[in-house]
């Protein structure tokens, strides 16, 4: 009995003692990450690994079962081809934060969404949405260009915001295609945003500079946004009514919405920029960006006083979140260190190669295909897309980096839409009070047509 109680005691105390360590964690190694990558001192970049470590050990208790079982997979893999390829311990501490730049981006580009909150826009964006949808296809395109434009910009944080800001509590028959037109449209943004971890892990892995691979992920973002509203006329327009509210008494404040889109237009305008005219790595140009412009955009507003209490709440309430996530990006890392180190990847790029044959059509068919498969089985999108990036060589399986890439982000694209167990299926299921298996059946026909246009990326081939 005294043993039970010193075991419940001693696990309360290690629980409380993590969600007080993880945001200091979290905060401690995203800032220092972002000051070495102007001053590069090799103390720090210990000391950045170090904290990976340590996130790994405190948080791994605590990450969801699925993670924690995943990440048991890649951590015990990727130790293997370490040890295979007789890495020293410097060389591990280096694998432990491989992916440090990745976890920055995920943690701090959510950040862009404060300003948004707290600059009182929310009122203005629905009062737009309720003023013009007012026929079945703007139903449809509204939240579908909502949520790909705040998706955009701030994540997968945009898709309660754009679901509450469209629904406003009403869930008539005529909006029943607007949690469709929300992940759909969130999903388009994934093939060219770079606050996207899709475009981050592909341009990292690959080396492709963003401006070449945001050239072809244009192309996909038009063909799925319009792939989308085809799919979505065909099965649901027709049962579709329209909805039966008054909305030309509505106003907009269109000083307000201005302001939004100038405000949102200079941040994507100094990203692009830097990414188009500057040497600076984009991975490290958007966090630091993204960190730093809401104080910027809410001081303009004359709301300085609130920046210390908005980034304070985030980190606070936020930043424990992402404690599956952070996990999951930092072995997946470990991994693809161990599949650099061991050789295996030009291995791997033959060996598919030859098991698919000279054709490329059959070889971006069974590599989107394979991503979206194991997404529905439960392997998130991230995991293979990264062991992909990290184990292919486009050379010898002939596609040029690019179009790899375009596939790869394509599978991870359409995998999260189809998937069960992705966190904007959960989401979204959680809004509608469906269940995920509802929410992502929903989206297999628009998946099938997907995959058939990827299949086609060799067209593409110079």
């Amino acid at each position: 009995m005294k043993t039970t109680i010193i075991a419940k005691n001693f696990i309360y105390s290690y629980k409380n003692f993590s969600y007080r360590t993880r945001p200091i964690l979290l905060t401690s190694l995203t800032l220092i990450y972002l000051v070495n990558t102007f001053i590069h001192w090799e103390f720090l970049n210990i000391l950045v690994n170090s904290i990976c470590l340590l996130c790994i050990i405190i948080c791994f208790p605590f990450v969801k079962s699925s993670a924690r079982i995943v990440t048991s997979i890649l951590l015990l893999f990727g130790s293997i081809l370490l040890i295979l390829a007789g890495a020293d311990l410097k060389f591990w501490m280096s694998s432990i934060g491989k992916n440090i730049n990745l976890v920055t981006l995920l943690i701090i580009v959510p950040i862009f969404g404060l300003p948004l909150y707290y600059g009182g826009y929310y009122k203005v964006l629905d009062a737009l949405a309720c003023r013009y949808m007012n026929s079945g296809h703007r139903i449809y395109w509204i939240p579908a260009l909502l949520a790909h434009f705040f998706g955009a910009l701030m994540n997968i944080g945009a898709i309660p915001v754009v679901y509450q800001l469209i629904i406003r509590g009403k869930l008539s028959s005529a909006f029943r295609t607007v949690p469709i037109a929300i992940l759909r449209g969130f999903s388009s943004a994934i093939y060219w945003s770079p606050n996207m971890i899709s475009v981050a892990v592909v341009t990292h892995y690959l080396n492709i500079p963003w401006k070449k691979f945001a050239q072809i992920g244009i192309i996909f973002t038009l063909l799925s946004l319009l792939a989308g509203w085809l799919v979505n006329v065909y099965f649901f327009n027709k049962k579709t009514s329209k909805p039966k509210q008054e909305t030309k008494d509505i106003q907009v404040n269109s000083k307000k919405l201005t302001e939004l889109i100038i405000f949102c237009s200079i941040f994507l305008g100094i990203i692009i920029i830097i990414a188009i005219k500057t040497t600076i790595p984009i991975l490290n140009a958007v966090p630091l960006i993204a960190l730093v412009y809401p104080v910027i955009w809410l001081s303009f507003l004359g709301k300085g006083n609130l920046i210390y209490n908005a980034y304070r709440d985030y980190t606070k309430n936020t930043l424990p979140k992402f404690t599956s996530e952070v996990v999951i990006f930092l072995g997946v890392g470990f991994f693809a260190a161990g599949i650099l180190a061991s050789g295996s990847n030009d291995k791997i790029s033959l060996f598919l190669y030859e098991f698919i044959g000279l054709n490329s059509y059959l070889l971006c068919f069974f590599i989107s295909s394979s991503v979206i498969i194991l997404a529905i089985l439960g392997i998130t999108p991230m995991v293979t897309v990264m062991a992909y990036s990290a184990s292919l060589n486009p050379d010898l399986i002939g596609l040029s980096p690019q179009l790899l890439s375009l596939v790869l982000v394509g599978g991870w694209a359409t995998g999260i839409l189809v998937s069960p167990f992705t966190g904007i299926t959960l989401i979204m299921s959680g809004l509608t009070e469906k269940t995920p298996f509802e929410t992502a059946r929903e989206n297999w026909p628009y998946a099938a047509i997907m995959v058939l246009l990827l299949s086609a990326v060799p067209i593409l081939q110079k």
